[in-house]
């Protein structure tokens, strides 16, 4: 899953959120480290190891 484009996607909002199951986190985390908004992208844990990501466009969740 190329989570980069993902993230530019909920960036521009193409999109809402990412779900990302616990299975992606590591590939997840890399592309979301690297983005330069990514602290105002926010994951909201849900069941089952699963973490939906929204983002935050004035930086506060």
């Amino acid at each position: 899953m190329d989570f980069s484009n993902l993230l530019q996607d909920l960036i521009a909002g193409k999109i809402q959120e990412i779900e990302v199951n616990e299975g992606d986190f590591f590939a997840f985390n890399q592309a979301w480290l690297a983005c330069p908004q990514h602290k105002q992208i926010i994951g909201t844990a849900q069941r089952d190891g699963k973490v939906n990501y929204h983002f935050v466009k004035d930086g506060n969740a």
